[in-house]
């Protein structure tokens, strides 16, 4: 499965199966988060407990179903950068969860933080966990009811972009990205952000002033399925960090 049909394929789990991810699936997910701290100076952590049936967290029972002996715990600095660079690598971890037949969520306030056994240095912060699963077959109707709700908070497409030109004649990469941000995730479903084409020129910017405190995820999240959905189209490229970064193509 290439990344973006993992991007296409997609979707918050909130219902698991008590069964154990793979060593296997787990190795490779280890060794991308190898890669991920090695480039990006965070602190990504995979938690195993090695039993189906005993979490590796501690899930909100209102929000979640089943036990999760698997997740990653998104842990980098406390400042905006960090904050941004935690979304942006951690929905490319995402990604590749789902391209090994797995589920997994963006949790970033319904979990118990006093379940989660990890110390951090002071400069750093445990911005939010990845339960990493299989999805029930069914999806219960509680969560059925959640992903609705949430679902019918959703921007228009139109929404997601700011232009000097007519939205009909922008670039289909640049619209494909478009697309991909709005089908993304959000670490508290708010997705403050939007994609700004002027000039000729891509940046993604933070437009809900009154966005919560991780508005910086958010960007992060946004700018990698940008990204990647851009480069399915035929423009890769890569972003600059920050509110208002640019877009780079490299074609």
């Amino acid at each position: 499965m290439t990344e973006f049909e993992a991007l296409q394929k997609r979707v918050s789990v909130r219902s698991y199966e008590s069964r154990a991810v793979e060593p296997e699936k787990l190795s490779e997910l280890a060794a991308l988060i190898d890669e991920i701290n090695s480039a990006s100076g965070l602190a990504f952590r995979l938690i195993n407990t090695g039993d189906a049936s005993v979490p590796a967290v501690k899930l909100s029972g209102a929000m979640f179903s089943g036990t999760v002996s698997s997740c990653a715990l998104l842990i980098g600095g406390a400042d905006e950068i960090s904050s941004e660079m935690v979304g942006y690598f951690g929905e490319k971890l995402m990604l590749r969860a789902v391209s090994l037949g797995l589920g997994a969520c963006w949790v970033a306030g319904t979990f118990d933080r006093k379940s989660v056994n990890v110390e951090l240095h002071d400069d750093q912060r445990l911005w939010g966990v990845m339960p990493l699963g299989y999805a029930t077959a069914k999806v219960p109707l509680k969560q059925r009811t959640i992903r609705a709700a949430i679902r019918g908070k959703d921007r228009k497409l139109e929404d997601f972009i700011e232009s000097d030109h007519p939205v009909s004649s922008l670039p289909k990469w640049v619209m494909a990205g478009v697309e991909a941000v709005k089908a993304g995730p959000s670490a508290v479903n708010q997705q403050p952000v939007n994609i700004v084409y002027k000039d000729g020129l891509v940046t993604a910017r933070i437009w809900k002033e009154k966005a919560n405190s991780l508005k910086y995820n958010d960007l992060g999240i946004a700018k990698y399925q940008f990204q990647v959905a851009a480069e399915a189209a035929g423009v890769r490229g890569f972003w600059n960090f920050g509110d208002g970064g640019e877009f780079i193509a490299d074609n």
